[in-house]
């Protein structure tokens, strides 16, 4: 027979003999009820291990809720705090940006006052220097028209002519500063100036013999003797300027071979003449050799096409120095209204001044300029203003 298999020592399905230590077999119902005694024996023992085990965790898992819950809080605090002093500085530079704001719209509403006081300033103050240069050249206007005047109304026939020729001159020179202005010395036969007209390269083109006379009525004589001058002085062209003309000539024209002028176109016939004489001059060194030079000059000198060019040159001149006449004329009614305009202030800031006192006495600062006889008279002129001024 086969021999059963030794049981273990640990097999739940024997029992060992306390006395001979002999396993002995058992049902499983039997090893059920001893289980379940031995499990019934054990249970308060693992019942209080798993209670103490969960206690300690469940402590364990209170502690770290607690610890996290205290670090939550400060967190919280912590960014309550920062959120406060974040919100604090905003509300800080916030007020300082509208401080700083309402700082730079004041000091820019200040530079707008000063910049426009600034203008207001410079604007009067140009104003103020306008009128006194268009003052003083009224008065330098005045200065030498009344020079003019006297020259011509003092001395003797002589002397008149001597200031006619020296108004020539200085009116030629500055017209025309390339040319050669000439006068003919005192004593010696000839007219009064010679102009030598030449090109900005100072290539000579020909010579303007001048003659100027100052008296009432009018002398065929003189085209002979200035016929004679312009031959002795080889001049290509001879203006006689008078204020007397003969009575079949009206401003201007020619007369035998000698351009007659008033004094007012004297400027106008000239810049013609020039014009022309550097024109033919072109043509002489284009055509030199022949002898039809001399004739084509003196041909288109004395024809129609050059008397209108110069007429219409003429008419210009004369209304542009009518257009002067106006403007000096309105000048001196602008000057006149101004003068009323600023009689009346003074008359104004007087009696304003004169009111104060009454009410003020003595303790009123004294204001040298409206003192008595400090303003000067409405109907003052511009001299009697300017004199009168401090």
């Amino acid at each position: 027979m086969p021999t059963a298999p030794a049981k273990r020592a640990d097999d739940p399905t024997t029992l060992c003999c306390p006395g001979c230590g002999t396993r002995i077999p058992i049902s499983e119902a039997l090893v059920q009820q001893l289980v379940a005694e031995r499990v019934a024996a054990e249970r308060p023992a693992l019942e209080a291990r798993a209670r103490s085990a969960a206690a300690g965790e469940l402590e364990t898992e209170l502690r770290d809720a607690r610890a996290a819950l205290a670090e939550k809080d400060e967190r919280i605090r912590v960014q309550r705090e920062t959120e406060l002093a974040l919100r604090r500085g905003q509300r800080e530079l916030e007020e300082k940006a509208r401080e700083l704001e309402l700082d730079v719209a004041r000091r820019v509403d200040a530079e707008r006052a000063k910049i426009r006081e600034d203008a207001q300033r410079r604007a009067e103050e140009e104003h103020r220097l306008r009128d006194a240069e268009k003052e003083l050249r009224l008065q330098e206007a005045l200065r030498v028209n009344d020079e003019l005047r006297r020259k011509l109304e003092q001395g003797s026939q002589q002397t008149q002519g001597e200031a006619v020729e020296l108004a020539l001159e200085e009116l030629l020179a500055a017209a025309f500063p390339l040319d050669s202005i000439e006068p003919v010395a005192k004593g010696v036969r000839g007219a009064d100036v010679l102009q030598r007209v030449r090109t900005r390269s100072g290539v000579g083109c020909g010579s303007i013999l001048w003659e100027s006379k100052q008296t009432k009525h009018w002398s065929p004589g003189w085209i002979e003797k200035l016929k004679d001058d312009q031959r002795d002085a080889k001049a290509e062209l001879a203006i006689l300027v008078s204020a007397a003309l003969p009575k079949d000539l009206q401003g201007f024209g020619a007369r035998d071979g000698v351009w007659i002028c008033e004094p007012r176109l004297a400027l106008a016939l000239a810049s013609a003449l020039r014009g022309s004489l550097c024109d033919l001059a072109n043509a002489r060194r284009a055509l030199a050799g022949r002898d039809e030079v001399r004739d084509a000059l003196f041909a288109y000198v004395t024809g129609p096409e050059f008397r209108r060019r110069v007429e219409a040159i003429a008419r210009s001149f004369a209304d542009m120095h009518s257009d002067l006449d106006e403007e000096k004329r309105a000048a001196a009614r602008r000057w006149a209204r101004r003068e009323k305009q600023l009689a009346r202030v003074l008359e104004s800031t007087g009696a304003m001044y004169g009111e104060l006192e009454g009410l003020l006495g003595p303790s009123l600062p004294p204001v040298p300029a409206l003192a008595e006889g400090g303003a000067p008279d409405a109907d003052a002129g511009p001299y009697e203003i300017a004199a009168a001024a401090p």
